[in-house]
């Protein structure tokens, strides 16, 4: 896991873009951080909201993909919180506990995409690229 106070995290720069990956789930985190490490981006995993959210106040990323269901705050939460800090942020929400009614309120509170668990092959890397794609778009550098 990067550290926030990890000095090379602001010395390389990113290749296809910066993502946080938050979820309270160490092997799930893992995995997708693995699987977006081997796509080029550079990875960020938080284990929970809080802790997300702390990273989004020292580091600017492109792309926060988020849990919905985690303790104490859930997906939703973080999501309307995280973007009062940064309007621009582009999220994704992913769950394994999906329905419309989900999808729509992730939408309506401001997230770019959702995802359902388990994702098909290809799916979370295309999405994850548009999204990126959007966020390099909105945002000057």
């Amino acid at each position: 896991m990067v550290s926030v106070n990890d000095p090379f995290m602001f010395i390389m720069p990113s290749i296809r873009g910066r993502i946080l990956v938050v979820d309270d789930q160490r092997m799930m985190r893992g995995i997708t951080a693995l699987l977006l490490r081997a796509e080029g981006y550079d990875v960020i995993e938080a284990g929970s909201g809080e802790e997300a959210l702390a990273i989004l106040a020292e580091i600017q990323v492109d792309l926060m993909l988020t849990d919905l269901k985690m303790e104490p705050m859930d997906g939703l939460t973080l999501l309307q919180r995280a973007l009062k800090m940064e309007p621009r942020l582009q999220v994704i929400i992913m769950t394994a506990f999906g329905s419309s009614e989900i999808s729509e309120e992730s939408l309506r509170l401001g997230a770019c995409d959702y995802i359902q668990k388990p994702m098909k092959h290809g799916e979370m890397e295309h999405r994850v690229g548009r999204a990126v794609e959007r966020s390099r778009l909105l945002s000057p550098r």
